[in-house]
C-alpha cells in the first residue's frame, strides 16, 4: 500500500503541467502526505473546466479496502468505483512517495523515497467522491490508483501509483470520455528502472513529522 507521498512544486509549475485553467486551492511543499490530510487534485468542475481543487486522501467510509488505494485490475468490479470512473476521475500531483527497504542489519526497514529522475512532477491516477456535508460545505475525498510494481523493486515494494503520462493525463481528465475501456491502456505501473528509490529519514513513519529532511538522501554506513 502506498501510504505517503511528497510535493515540492510549485503552484504555477503544476498549473502548466497540468493545463489548469482555475486554482481554487493548491497545496504545495508538502514533504510527506499522509492520509486523511488535505491536498491539491486536479479535476474538472461542474462546467468541465480543468480545476485545481482540495481533496481528502481516503475516501469513507476511511476503513474500506478501497479508500487510500485502489487495485487498477478491479476499477470496474466495483459499481461505486464504476460510477467515479465516469466523471469523478482526478490526477493527483506527486513529486515522489515513499516505500520501505530493509538494508543488511538494520532491524527496522529503511524509508524510502521513490523517484522519477527528470520528472520533478508527477502525474498519479485517481477518483474522488463528492458531497455536502450538515453544514451544506461541498466535501471532497479521493483515491489513489494503484498497479502491481515490476522488476527487482517488487521484492520489497509490492505496489506503485499509476503514473499518468502525458496522453494519460489529457484522457483520464477527460470528461467527454465516460467508458472506462478507453482509459485502461494507461492504467499501467511505471517500469522499475524507470523510478529511483533512495534511502530516507525513518521520522516520515510519524505522521505529524514534515521537513525537508523526509525526502533528504541519507547514508546507509557498510555495516548496517
Amino acid at each position: 500500500m502506498i501510504e505517503r507521498f511528497s510535493l515540492t512544486a510549485e503552484i504555477g509549475d503544476m498549473v502548466e503541467r497540468f493545463q489548469v485553467k482555475k486554482v481554487i486551492r493548491g497545496y504545495t511543499n508538502r514533504f510527506n502526505v499522509t492520509p486523511t490530510q488535505t491536498v491539491s487534485i486536479v479535476m474538472n468542475d461542474r462546467f468541465d473546466q480543468r480545476t485545481m481543487q482540495e481533496s481528502r486522501w481516503g475516501l469513507f467510509p476511511f476503513w474500506a479496502k478501497d479508500s487510500v488505494n485502489a487495485d487498477h485490475l478491479t476499477l470496474s468490479e466495483k459499481p461505486y468505483m464504476e460510477r467515479m470512473l465516469r466523471r469523478q476521475r482526478c490526477v493527483l500531483p506527486c513529486s515522489g512517495f515513499f516505500g520501505q527497504k530493509h538494508f543488511g542489519k538494520e532491524r527496522d526497514p529503511r524509508a524510502m523515497h521513490i523517484v522519477v529522475p527528470g520528472q520533478p512532477l508527477l502525474g498519479i491516477a485517481g477518483v474522488y467522491d463528492c458531497w455536502k456535508n450538515v453544514n451544506g460545505q461541498e466535501v471532497r475525498a479521493f483515491t489513489m490508483i494503484t498497479a502491481a510494481s515490476s522488476g527487482a523493486m517488487s521484492v520489497w515494494q509490492p505496489r506503485v501509483p499509476v503514473i499518468l503520462d502525458e496522453d494519460g493525463i489529457e484522457d483520464w481528465l477527460n470528461p467527454r470520455i465516460t467508458e472506462f475501456g478507453g482509459l485502461r491502456k494507461h492504467l499501467e505501473a511505471l517500469d522499475a528502472y524507470l523510478m529511483r528509490a533512495y534511502p530516507v529519514t525513518n521520522a516520515v513513519r510519524d505522521d505529524h513529522y514534515e521537513s525537508p529532511d523526509c525526502i533528504r538522501e541519507i547514508r546507509i554506513p557498510d555495516y548496517a
